[in-house]
């Protein structure tokens, strides 16, 4: 879910999660994706769920 409808999307912008930053390390960069990845997954399910009138 998250790789095509919001990575795909936001790919290389402050607001994908996927993409490093610009000297970040490995270690830094890690967490932030594995984090944001979950959160943006679950936020993209929400909305579709919304759409369709069922609970989360």
């Amino acid at each position: 879910v998250e790789h095509n409808r919001g990575h795909h999307v936001r790919v290389a912008t402050p607001e994908d999660p996927a993409s490093a930053r610009y000297g970040e390390t490995f270690w830094e960069f890690l967490p932030r994706c594995v984090i944001g990845s979950v959160a943006s997954a679950w936020a993209i399910e929400k909305r579709r769920l919304a759409r369709q009138n069922k609970p989360v």
